[in-house]
């Protein structure tokens, strides 16, 4: 079950791990129906946990955290009662996505409840409560502008965050770089999360190196983060603009494979840059087959590395001319300049990509 928290709450300085964990656990039994509830602590604790068997002290924290609400006024009690059962109003935590232009817009996180009850329940002496607030954090720094694309073309966002442990920290008040450090290899070693850690040093506008903060997300999107990840190294940071445009190279080929075989489709801009790429790759091996006829050699080698370019015929775009008459518009000039044509490690025709398992 997907839970929304209000991304303000769970970073808010003012409350506790107690009282974001009982927020999170009144989230959990809140629908849009009703606004009045009965609650007790081993009711929250159970949607916790999805147990009922806890310690004294675990009973005593939810139950402190729920108070912290209470006084914060972000809940409301009707009725109480001395064994800690309360009718409460917890309609000040509902989430409205249907917000007008007049209200301030509410940024939420979404966490599954099989993660809260895995890390409530994780084998560690660390405060569970401080590291599901800290997991938490870390959900609601994604960064919503990144894009991925596979080698199939298929496009994927929300997945990655790319935030400094300081930052992090701030949110839920860890100031300890080993108290982080600890929730983050508990989260990891528990597949909770992935973190790719880069290896590579990056210049600043003012010349200076320093570390490029690490790419995160949660465990299941572990790909996803190794392939966004890299591509950053290789196509936005790399230094080396030939290794660079090497990788890029390949990477190109792959798609065009891709589309011979899977009939892939990709954004209009990308369809264009293969096509360039392999339009260009196939002529600087026409010319060296001809400069090896012409020394008497078979030039066998590049003519096989001339592929079909019959999958674009389908795209006009690619063949539209500009009031000056020039052909293939190109609206990406910083992907002009493609260098030498970088030979695939396992360089074949399309005959034999498509014939392959």
């Amino acid at each position: 079950m997907d839970v929304f928290l209000d991304s303000k709450i769970i970073s808010d300085k003012e409350l506790s791990s107690n009282a974001v964990v009982a927020y999170t656990a009144l989230r959990m039994i809140q629908n849009l129906n009703t606004n009045k509830y009965y609650v007790n602590i081993k009711l929250l604790a159970f949607q916790l946990t999805d147990d009922i068997t806890l310690s004294r002290k675990y009973v005593e924290r939810l139950s402190d955290g729920l108070n912290e609400l209470i006084v914060n006024k972000y809940i409301e009690v009707i009725t109480n009662k001395a064994d800690k059962d309360y009718i409460l109003d917890i309609s000040n935590l509902i989430i409205n996505n249907n917000s007008d232009g007049s209200k301030d817009k509410t940024f939420f996180v979404v966490i599954d409840s099989d993660e809260i009850h895995k890390i409530m329940n994780l084998d560690s002496r660390l405060d569970k409560f401080s590291v599901l607030r800290y997991f938490m954090c870390m959900l609601s720094t994604v960064n919503y502008s990144a894009t991925y694309y596979d080698v199939m073309g298929k496009e994927y966002i929300n997945f990655v965050r790319f935030m400094t442990n300081d930052y992090i920290g701030s949110l839920c008040g860890v100031t300890s770089y080993t108290t982080y450090d600890k929730y983050n290899h508990l989260l990891e070693e528990n597949e909770m999360i992935y973190i790719y850690r880069h290896s590579i040093l990056i210049r600043d506008e003012k010349g200076q190196l320093k570390n490029l903060p690490n790419h995160y997300g949660r465990y299941k999107d572990k790909e996803l983060i190794i392939g966004y990840s890299v591509n950053r190294e290789n196509f936005e940071l790399g230094e080396d603009i030939v290794d660079k445009k090497a990788n890029e190279s390949r990477s190109l080929m792959q798609k065009y494979y891709c589309m011979v075989k899977y009939g892939t489709e990709y954004p209009e801009k990308e369809t264009k840059r293969i096509h360039k790429y392999v339009h260009y790759r196939n002529q600087q091996n026409e010319k060296k087959y001809e400069q090896a006829v012409e020394k008497g050699y078979s030039g066998e080698e590049f003519l096989e590395k001339i592929v079909l370019e019959d999958i674009f015929q389908k795209y006009d775009y690619l063949f539209e001319k500009s009031s000056s008459g020039c052909e293939n518009i190109n609206t990406d000039s910083a992907d002009d300049n493609w260098g030498k044509p970088v030979p695939m490690e396992h360089d074949f025709s399309i005959e034999g990509y498509a014939n392959r398992g």
